[in-house]
């Protein structure tokens, strides 16, 4: 009879040690997918905020601000940019001025879960166009993000940081550019320690006479 309870404590014994290990396991593999979300979602935001940045910086570099405006308004629609284009003047191999035109346009990717809310998201695409024919075109696609804003927004300030209403028509005003975005993570994680977004914003110093005429 104690051989039968010892063997029946042992199962006892053996099975709380084996549902134990299991719930060991399983929580590695929820911290190891934490950390895999969370790096992938930081190191995506962190490479769109680097070429928005670079690019934003080149802003009508080496234009002449007093007969050209380097920039259309920003198109918004439902809180977010769907749409700015602007452009500089670069130099060839040869020596010879071109002038390059950046557009961004906002393209619907969808929806995401996050927090059991459903959230639209977008994919950003970077188009570019070079000569005299632009802004006509032809385009050409030259990168995209992850389909994966849930914001996106671009303001162009003037010398206090406040938001122009109209830039174009107080270009004269225009100091600043301002870029904010906010970036869901790949996938859905129940665990709370996941990041569902990264948000991320800056404001960028216009330099109107960088590489023109005024300023040498």
């Amino acid at each position: 009879m104690w051989f039968i309870f010892d063997n029946l404590n042992a199962l006892i014994v053996g099975g709380m040690l084996f549902l134990m290990l299991l719930a060991v396991q399983q929580r590695v593999a929820e911290m190891n997918l934490e950390q895999t979300v969370n790096y992938i979602v930081k190191r995506q935001a962190g490479d769109l905020a680097t070429w928005l940045e670079d690019d934003l910086l080149q802003l009508g570099r080496g234009v002449d601000w007093s007969s050209e405006i380097p920039f259309e308004n920003p198109v918004d629609s439902g809180g977010v940019t769907i749409q700015f284009m602007f452009f500089r003047d670069s130099t060839d191999a040869a020596g010879n001025v071109v002038r390059v035109y950046v557009r961004y346009r906002l393209q619907a990717a969808g929806y995401r879960m996050l927090r059991n809310d459903s959230v639209r998201v977008y994919q950003l695409r970077r188009e570019e166009c070079l000569g005299s024919s632009c802004p006509v075109g032809p385009w050409q696609f030259s990168g995209q993000s992850p389909g994966l804003l849930s914001y996106f927004k671009i303001d162009l300030l003037d010398q206090d940081a406040q938001p122009l209403a109209d830039p174009q028509d107080n270009a004269t005003l225009v100091r600043n550019t301002r870029v904010r975005f906010t970036m869901a993570a790949p996938f859905q994680v129940a665990r709370s320690q996941v990041l569902r977004q990264v948000y991320y914003g800056s404001t960028l110093l216009i330099d109107r006479y960088a590489g023109s005429s005024r300023g040498s």
